[in-house]
């Protein structure tokens, strides 16, 4: 809680100074206060000002004390208030208490009675504060903990498969205030690419934008928001009729696109699913909306795509890339994304992208199988992959897939080890560059291996990583120099590959706990 404010109103000068001087000189916390000449100054400063409590004259110039009060309540300051009167008047006191005054002082103001009765007043509303504070952490953790539940009950619900299930689901939701009553629904997969700059709240927006923008635009019609996964909103549509559904919400999901794509600045692309004749059945819808919003690795011009009027396309032969990967030692990476390419522009039909969503999350879960059984003690493989909904391009796919099969090569050598070797070279040649500009890119071109090789050779062969391996040599350089009190500190940082003094400082207390000139001060005092 930030300092209480006071607002002071008087029209005489010496009382209104008398006052703050008597309150600033004994209450027992700091305060600040607020000076008003009249009523309409009072009224104005109220607004703006923000006081936790009025001191004020009841007879003033332009606006008297309960004129003033009254006035407060119309433009709902709700502000407790204290009255100063030079005279007893039992009219004004019983107007004054109906207008909700807090207490009515008479004049002269015996000092010590009035610095208890203020202090007892902020007391009582710093408390008051404290609980409103308190209930409202409260209640701001409830509504977090019912959101998070409405959204594992929705994500299960548009997962599951069992009628029993997804009945279960529907009873929870409900059971939280979400039902699901029309006959007829349907689901549209909004996807984004998520990107190093976005990646912190671009789920949150996304989300936001479209609840604001189908409430603005389908007035007492039902939609539900989830965020199902990063990079991916579904959107929940109910209705009576299929034609309503379908036909109308096509061009709501393009204006929403296009709004999306105005305010977030970056690709957005949204599938729209067939219609499900059953809340139970939201799973199928579900699964053809992001078959659709698959669409997108086709480029298309267009950024919505309709399940229904995406061709089916003739039976696709499946490329079988999975059993190209045996034995390791023979894949042939160049082979293996021909053949996916050919597939994706054999005909932009449903059975097309199936057969490319199969065969590309098939290939990355074998990889991941194969990498599981091989490790041993301490994991090597902790590389996550796109799945096929975050792929924008055939050109991506096929370039997250050759990454992978590389990493795959280079790990899966002929002694069932990791090249410990190479390791050993690569150390060598960090410790003898160490005070030089060097990122894992620079360890990677040098030894031609991929950078998603040389990380996990770090993570497997030392404490933390690359990163915090470069980081905890050249602190220990840096330790070493700092006993020497002849070298400047800016010169320390740059003879340990820190060309920014205050970054250097920053990561040396991060990793030791002390600022550099800190730890020489402590050195020179033993």
């Amino acid at each position: 809680m930030g300092m209480f404010k006071i607002l002071v109103a008087d029209d005489e000068k010496f009382i209104r100074k008398g006052i703050v001087s008597i309150l600033s000189g004994n209450l027992r916390e700091e305060v600040i206060f607020v000076e008003a000449r009249n009523g309409l100054e009072a009224l104005e400063k109220s607004r703006t000002e923000t006081p936790g409590l009025i001191i004020t004259d009841i007879s003033m110039p332009g606006c008297d004390g309960l004129e003033f009060i009254q006035r407060l309540k119309e433009i709902n300051v709700n502000v407790p208030v204290i009255i100063l009167s030079g005279y007893e008047n039992f009219e004004y006191a019983k107007k004054a208490i109906k207008l909700g005054v807090k207490e009515y002082v008479m004049k002269p103001i015996k000092k010590n009675e009035f610095v208890e009765l203020i202090h007892s007043y902020i007391a009582d509303i710093r408390q008051a504060q404290q609980r409103n504070r308190e209930e409202y952490l409260k209640r701001s953790e409830n509504i977090r903990i019912m959101e998070k539940l409405k959204r594992d009950f929705l994500l299960g619900l548009l997962k599951c498969t069992s009628s029993e299930e997804a009945r279960n689901y529907l009873i929870q939701l409900k059971e939280l205030g979400m039902s699901f009553d029309s006959h007829l629904y349907m689901c549209v997969a909004v996807q984004y690419k998520v990107t190093p700059g976005n990646q912190e709240y671009i789920d949150f927006v996304v989300k936001n934008i479209l609840d604001e923008f189908w409430g603005l635009r389908l007035d007492d019609e039902k939609v539900v928001n989830v965020v199902y996964s990063p990079g991916m909103v579904v959107a929940i549509f109910e209705g009576e009729s299929q034609n309503a559904l379908l036909e109308q919400k096509k061009k709501l999901v393009r204006d929403a696109v296009t709004l999306l794509k105005q305010y977030c600045k970056t690709d957005i692309y949204a599938g729209i699913g067939d219609v499900a004749f059953d809340s139970v059945q939201l799973h199928v819808s579900l699964r053809h909306a992001m078959l659709a919003a698959g669409y997108k690795i086709f480029e298309e011009g267009d950024m919505v795509c309709v399940y229904q009027e995406l061709e089916k396309g003739k039976e696709t032969e499946s490329p079988e890339l999975v059993k190209r990967l045996k034995p390791i030692e023979e894949i042939n990476i160049f082979d293996m994304l021909d053949r996916y390419r050919k597939l994706a522009y054999s005909g932009k039909t449903r059975r097309v992208l199936k057969v490319l969503e199969h065969e590309y999350e098939e290939v990355q879960n074998h990889i991941n199988l194969v990498m599981s059984r091989k490790q041993t003690g301490k994991p090597v493989w902790d590389e996550k992959y796109k799945s096929f909904s975050c792929i924008w391009s055939v050109g991506e796919a096929g370039q997250e897939l050759k990454e992978r099969i590389e990493l795959l090569k280079e790990l899966y050598d002929d002694s069932g080890g990791v090249n410990e070797a190479l390791m050993r070279q690569m150390l060598d040649f960090v410790d003898e560059h160490i005070t030089e500009e060097l990122d894992l890119n620079t360890v990677a071109e040098k030894f031609h291996r991929t950078s998603g090789y040389v990380s996990t050779l770090f993570k497997k062969y030392t404490s933390g990583g690359f990163s915090a391996y470069l980081t905890g040599e050249r602190i220990k350089i840096a330790r070493k120099l700092l006993e020497d009190s002849s070298i400047p500190i800016q010169e320390i940082g740059e003879l340990c590959g820190y060309n920014n003094p205050k970054y250097f400082s920053v990561v040396f207390k991060k990793v030791t706990g002390e600022t550099p000139r800190g730890y020489r001060e402590k050195l020179i005092s033993r």
